[in-house]
């Protein structure tokens, strides 16, 4: 058994006098592209139909290197003022693994003339697995490693998001029930606690070719301290964005993205980490293509 594994699930499930919950939800680099995984209330804000596919390999070099991938979709029906979308996220951790899928409902409001208001909820399911059945141990007889865990649990969530053309300001805690894994050999359990997250975002015009893009995303989750992300993007001739991101304490890193055509986008991030894990890693690298068809109705 990998070192990796011994770590993660000595953390998880051997401790059986703990109650052990998740310090964080998996992040990207580029949220800024997939936000509907985030926040339900983006559902419907951005003409036509929009999809996100996202792909991130975190801490490559270390076996069972968390991996996550994530799409999202999503349109309005502007008759009605309301927008619909779908996201599906999985994430892995050598044998663990959660997988989210949720349907996205938002209504949207004037508020001023030039901004809105949106307002969303989300409903799905969540499937949390741990294959360690499979897994060497030094003791075979141990009794918390004999069966595989695979508990399913339902999401519902909400959001609200306040946009212009300028700027925006989001907060949503996308998956509010607390999942609990139980096990009968365990004194207690394992507990995933409801995330909060707080966006925010404004664009400057520079000049009639640049504009600077300063974004920031809160993460709070009970118990864990709280993630800043801060991101700052510029945008060349409405077609190439950089820029740079930094997670306070965590990690930082570089992203470029590209419109290729009026409906097709594509970018690279790389993060490198700045915690004691920098010396066994060699980085993070986030993949990411964007398409948008023009108004179904």
């Amino acid at each position: 058994m990998t070192s990796i594994y011994r770590i993660f699930t000595i953390i998880l499930l051997s401790l059986s006098l703990i109650t052990a919950k998740a310090q964080e939800e998996p992040l990207y680099t580029n949220y800024i592209n997939n936000p509907l995984e985030l926040n339900p209330a983006i559902a419907g804000t951005i003409d036509g139909l929009n999809m996100n596919l996202l792909t991130r390999h975190q801490w490559v070099g270390i076996d069972g290197y968390p991996a996550s991938y994530s799409f999202g979709a999503h349109t309005p029906y502007q008759r009605q003022n309301f927008g619909i979308g779908l996201s599906l996220m999985t994430d892995r951790v050598g044998p663990v693994r959660n997988t989210h899928f949720k349907a996205s409902y938002a209504y949207q409001i004037t508020v001023a003339r030039g901004m809105h208001l949106s307002m969303g909820l989300n409903a799905g399911i969540t499937n949390f697995s741990a294959t360690i059945s499979d897994l060497e141990l030094t003791e075979s007889n141990d009794h918390h490693f004999q069966s595989d865990l695979n508990r399913t649990s339902p999401i519902f969530g909400i959001g609200f998001y306040l946009y212009t053309d300028e700027y925006f300001a989001g907060i949503s805690s996308p998956r509010m029930i607390r999942v609990k894994l139980e096990d009968e050999y365990r004194e207690s359990n394992t507990s995933y606690d409801a995330p909060i997250f707080l966006m925010g975002g404004y664009q400057f015009n520079i000049d009639h070719e640049w504009q600077f893009l300063p974004s920031a995303l809160i993460t709070v989750m009970p118990g864990a301290p709280i993630s800043a992300d801060i991101t700052t993007r510029f945008l060349y001739q409405d077609q190439y964005y950089m820029g740079a991101h930094y997670r306070i304490g965590d990690a930082a890193g570089l992203f470029f993205n590209i419109q290729i055509t009026e409906f097709l986008k594509a970018g690279y991030a790389f993060d490198f980490t700045l915690n004691k894990l920098s010396r066994v890693n060699s980085g993070s690298h986030e993949f990411m293509v964007a398409y948008r068809l023009d108004n179904l109705w």
